[in-house]
């Protein structure tokens, strides 16, 4: 019994080549502890992933640079900056090393989160500093996070269009802020809501079809 290196799954046979990947097999590792399941190796394109993160890092910083001037206090943009890129890493990291209902638990994330920050700040004598920044900075950072990780590790779409949906729309929920004025600077609301929109618009157009069905599946029409 041949092992790939690669895919870390032993293979029975002669094989040369991994039959799977087309690694050259290691003969040599006849001695390794098997389970009673194949291993099944996490597939995902490494360096799709990391290229993406870094264009959206790069483009993220470019955006927060380029709106300073908004802001009175530039420690406050440098620190939200900080904070949303952060969090796109980290939301990234989750969505790969937890694979199973991703969309989901990232959509229990989002609103705990954010509603752990509405209590800490009309705790803490209300000032409106978390429906100003901390819910549109992640409502973002969680849409841009969610449409890298829908290029390189959701084979089926159709598991997680309606969560992605629901995210996308969670993202829009800063218009509210912006009507019944709970914010005391309106950039990040407004940047939250367009992401929010171009998410969620192109979701739409090239899933249509499966929104659709996913739709009338879970509705019982």
């Amino acid at each position: 019994m041949s092992y790939c290196l690669e895919c870390k799954a032993a293979v029975k046979g002669k094989w040369i080549h991994c039959p799977l990947c087309g690694c050259v097999l290691d003969r040599h590792t006849t001695d390794m502890e098997q389970g009673p399941f194949p291993l099944i190796p996490l597939r995902f394109n490494r360096e799709k992933g990391f290229r993406l993160l870094m264009i959206f890092t790069l483009i993220s910083g470019i955006l927060f640079l380029g709106i300073e001037a908004l802001w009175l206090d530039q420690s406050q943009v440098l620190q939200l900056a900080v904070f949303g890129i952060m969090s796109l890493w980290i939301v990234v990291a989750i969505l790969i090393r937890k694979r199973r209902n991703i969309a989901k638990s990232i959509l229990y994330l989002l609103v705990m989160v954010s509603l752990i920050s509405v209590y800490l700040d009309y705790s803490l004598e209300w000032n409106g500093w978390s429906t100003t920044y901390v819910i549109p900075v992640i409502c973002i950072f969680t849409d841009l996070a969610l449409s890298i990780s829908v290029k390189i590790i959701f084979p089926e779409v159709a598991d997680y269009i309606l969560y992605l949906l629901i995210v996308a729309g969670v993202g829009l929920l800063p218009a509210l802020f912006l009507i019944f004025d709970w914010t005391t600077n309106s950039v990040p609301s407004l940047l939250s809501i367009a992401v929010s929109t171009v998410m969620f618009v192109s979701l739409l157009i090239h899933y249509r079809k499966i929104v659709l069905y996913e739709w009338k599946k879970r509705m019982q029409f």
